[in-house]
């Protein structure tokens, strides 16, 4: 029973150093098929634009002042997506970074804001300068620490604790911070200078929102980049005079708020994708502003798309500095493979203006001047080897979206699809299978560093398809298996000729078989490093080679007939 025990942690342990070792170099490959076509891409199928951009009103755009249209622009950029998770475990405990209890720091003042989970408080320190009698300025270092019953100057327990809280990422120690509390359900703005607490209404039991982030609605913003640009209009004599513009400059035919300032209102993301309007006075909600858009993969997804399942995201609101008034927002999403992009407009009451994809422009038609007016933020404009068109000598006829033109629009891009392809297949089947049905389950940047569990594999991508019912997408997705399957049930067919010739049970055969069509590959080399080793002998009842350890023939079941030895009747004698 010791020994059965001991093969069985043997065979497990084998199993397991052979699964990491092949898991690895086939993690390359793939790392290095999809890095190899993300270079090969045009760069024109990483950007964006919308032009007008649909949030300022029609007739400052129709102005005659105006020479150039107000537009919006998302970038993604593709290089970094093959490192990404790897430098989140170095950058985690950083200052102002997604997922940190450290708010802000600045060293050279000496300023911080975080949260102390041992107190359950957040701590800001900060200097401030304060004028004395005699008017010179003494600069004095102040500490407070925040709870959702108030502000004090020193450590105070009975102040209360936030649990888990979640904050405005731009939140700095003089400005009023806002943080909504998962485990309190409710919102807070702490005002450090006025050194109190602005509590909102407790959300209910029955309440569907799960805020997961505040004011700026980002991540990985390093992979995304959007912009904003407003109306351009000639300046006037005026303009030069007072702002320095020289003649022929453009100026701005309108004047934007803060940088993602959504004016009387704050962004805040769902837990699903959805983007709520939170009112900065009263902390409660007041309408939808939109979502996170779904980029278009090789296999459609759903139309809105929650925040684990995208790489990276920006949101972009926009409020003029005439009124700050909330006008509308932009959100840019690049899907968890990093081969698409969205971008989408939406209004003030959350309503879609407009949303657009990243292309591959195939195809280019010539358009006569006359028949073509063009918009001089988007031409002229460079098509794949380098040579600039106007746009009164071609425009875009065909395109193909980004998701299903990275795998087979670019140069080569078939081949190392298939090289990905292949790759994948010589992955255990049961992990694949695993794949497909957690497909949902792992968080984006994770299916860039997976080594079992494969969320960016085809098949996984089939998983996430919303076109077709679950039986259907499930045949789908063993077809695409089909190679492994193929490769599983030949390599057990191996093992089980093999495992008969030297002798081992009918379970023992039947849980290698099993195991090799499981784990395709790896199975099959476990078995040939834990197979038994002892030297075949010929079975003199039925002449197959035989095991010389076991009692009787596993063939035909004969014992072993040793013949007896008798010693002779005679000796010799050593008389000299």
């Amino acid at each position: 029973m010791k020994s059965v025990i001991n093969n069985g942690v043997k065979i497990i342990a084998t199993g397991f150093i052979v699964l990491v070792f092949l898991a690895l170099p086939l993690f390359w490959v793939r790392c290095m098929c999809e890095r190899t076509i993300s270079e090969m891409m045009p760069k024109d199928s990483r950007n964006i634009r919308i032009t007008p951009c649909g949030l300022v009103p029609h007739e400052l755009e129709r102005d005659p002042n105006v020479v150039s249209c107000s537009y919006v622009e998302a970038r993604m950029n593709l290089k970094l997506a093959m490192f990404l998770g790897i430098v989140n475990y170095f950058v985690e405990g950083l200052p102002e970074v997604q997922g940190s209890n450290i708010y802000y720091y600045n060293q050279s003042d000496s300023a911080a804001m975080y949260f102390d989970k041992r107190l359950g408080q957040i701590v800001c320190r900060y200097s401030k300068e304060e004028k004395m009698p005699d008017k010179t300025v003494l600069r004095r270092k102040v500490e407070l620490y925040a709870s959702p019953e108030g502000v004090s100057e020193g450590v105070d327990k009975a102040i209360g604790r936030f649990i888990f809280p979640i904050i405005d990422a731009r939140a700095r120690p003089w400005q009023p911070v806002t943080l909504y509390d998962k485990k309190l359900r409710r919102f807070f703005t702490i005002d450090f200078e006025q050194k109190r607490v602005v509590r909102g209404p407790e959300l209910g039991k029955n309440d569907i929102h799960e805020p997961v982030q505040i004011g700026r609605i980002s991540k990985n913003q390093p992979h995304v980049d959007l912009y904003w640009a407003p109306p351009q209009a000639v300046s006037s004599a005026e303009d030069r005079k007072k702002e320095q513009y020289t003649s022929g400059d453009l100026k701005p035919a309108i004047q934007r708020d803060h940088f993602d300032d959504a004016g009387q209102y704050l962004l805040v993301l769902d837990a699903t994708g959805r983007i709520d309007l939170l009112d900065r006075k009263t902390l409660e909600f007041a309408g939808t502003a939109g979502w996170l858009p779904a980029p278009k993969m090789l296999f459609p997804s759903r139309d809105s798309a929650r925040p684990q399942d995208l790489l990276a995201y920006d949101a972009l609101p926009l409020a003029f500095s005439s009124d700050r008034q909330y006008r509308g927002m932009f959100v840019a999403s690049v899907c968890r493979e990093s081969t698409a992009m969205t971008l989408a407009v939406f209004g003030e009451k959350g309503r879609p203006l407009s949303t657009k994809g990243t292309l591959v422009i195939t195809e280019y038609r010539e358009v006569a001047p006359s028949r073509f007016i063009p918009s001089r933020s988007e031409y002229p404009f460079t098509i794949p080897g380098g040579y600039v068109f106007t746009s009164s000598e071609f425009m875009p006829s065909r395109s193909v979206p980004s998701g299903k033109a990275f795998f087979f629009g670019a140069p080569w891009a078939p081949a190392l699809t298939i090289g990905k392809y292949l790759a994948e297949n010589l992955h255990p089947p049961i992990l694949s299978l695993a794949s497909y049905f957690m497909a949902y389950s792992f968080e984006a940047g994770a299916g860039h560093r997976a080594l079992f569990i494969l969320p960016n594999s085809f098949v996984a991508m089939k998983g996430r398809d919303v076109r077709q019912n679950a039986v259907s997408r499930l045949g789908y997705a063993l077809l695409l298996m089909l190679p492994s399957l193929i490769l599983g049930i030949f390599l057990a067919w191996r093992v089980e000729k093999d495992a008969t010739l030297v002798g081992l049970s009918e379970s023992a055969r039947l849980f290698w078989m099993i195991g090799t069509i499981a784990f395709g590959l790896a199975g099959y080399i476990t078995y040939r490093l834990t197979r038994p080793k002892e030297t075949l002998v010929s079975c003199a009842n039925c002449g197959k080679l035989r095991r010389p350890d076991m009692e009787k023939c596993h063939h035909c079941g004969s014992k072993w007939h040793v013949p007896e030895i008798t010693p002779p009747t005679w000796r010799v004698a050593n008389n000299i």
